[in-house]
């Protein structure tokens, strides 16, 4: 990220919480919707989030009206400018960086699919372009999926990176750290998406990032804690940066696998596809009546399978009667 932009530098110091403890919960950095709310305001007056830097939150509150719980929280939050640069220099070091939602390298299609709701900034790790391929594929599952649901991911994964695709998990054990290990073993490319120890999670695959080949990113400070609230969230990235994703297993309809599903759904963030063979679980057939679109034991994405005979049967149709 170009930290030299006064409007990606008080994105940062509004939005994030560097220059603090993570887990300090008494740290009240702006959220997505109240720093929407703000630059709306913002606009509305003609003013750039970047003037708070550049003529002060003084100037700014004067043609903004803002209250004075609101010049107050600003100013405390700007006032760590300098603690926030040696924050960003050392995260630097580790090779992790600050994408904010306009940067360049911010994932167009999850900002797309998520519009006002995608996440102000993310920290990444690795090749920023990855972010921005045009083919990629989310796969999830169960932290305890069975052998025949691993080796369904490993397949279907084999297969999207021979199409080409980049592949996209969570960083979580179980099928998310199938589908990675499986992409980079085919030669392909993968993103992950962590909610939690990033900095432990880049230590874990150091090669993979330096070949270029894994690009690790993160809406959460690298060194959070493990936080339930925040693993949900991140599902919501996962499927919004995906053109289709595939739910391997979700178990029952109380894990994160299907709660992240089902919010794909109801959001629209992308096509759904749902693993429906003869070892398919309850959460699964649950996710198809709900609109998920089935997947065969053939690894057919049935709904384009249809459309597409559809089209023969019209076209066919259409031959006899011409």
């Amino acid at each position: 990220m170009n930290m030299t932009t006064s409007e990606n530098i008080v994105t940062v110091l509004l939005c994030s919480n560097l220059g603090y403890d993570p887990n300090d919960k008494s740290i009240k950095p702006f959220t997505v919707n109240q720093f929407n709310a703000l630059e709306a305001r913002f606009r509305e007056n003609f003013v750039l989030v970047g003037d708070l830097l550049t003529k002060g939150t003084d100037e700014v509150s004067k043609r903004v009206a803002l209250t004075d719980e609101e010049k107050s929280r600003i100013y405390t939050l700007m006032l760590r400018a300098d603690t926030i640069s040696d924050e960003i220099n050392r995260l630097a070091e580790s090779k992790i960086y600050i994408a904010t939602r306009k940067s360049d390298g911010y994932p167009k299609r999850l900002l797309k699919a998520m519009g006002k709701n995608a996440p102000v900034l993310f920290y990444y790790c690795g090749d920023i372009t990855i972010a921005n391929e045009k083919n990629t594929v989310a796969v999830i599952g169960s932290r305890k999926a069975d052998e025949q649901e691993n080796s369904y991911a490993r397949k279907h994964v084999k297969m999207s990176v021979a199409n080409g695709a980049t592949i996209i998990s969570g960083g979580a054990k179980g099928i998310d750290t199938i589908a990675k290990e499986a992409a980079l073993r085919a030669g392909g490319k993968v993103i992950t998406f962590v909610s939690d120890s990033m900095m432990k999670y880049i230590k874990a695959n150091a090669e993979y990032i330096l070949w270029d080949k894994l690009l690790v990113m993160s809406a959460f400070h690298p060194q959070i804690r493990f936080l339930g609230y925040n693993a949900l969230e991140r599902n919501k990235f996962i499927y919004a940066a995906s053109e289709y994703a595939v739910v391997v297993s979700c178990g029952d309809e109380t894990g994160g696998s299907y709660k992240g599903a089902v919010e794909c759904l109801a959001s629209k963030l992308t096509k759904l596809y749902v693993k429906n063979d003869d070892f398919a679980t309850a959460g699964n057939k649950k996710l198809i009546e709900l609109g998920g679109l089935p997947l065969n034991e053939g690894h057919e994405r049935l709904d384009e399978h249809e459309q597409s005979s559809d089209k023969k049967i019209r076209r066919s149709r259409k031959t006899k009667a011409d």
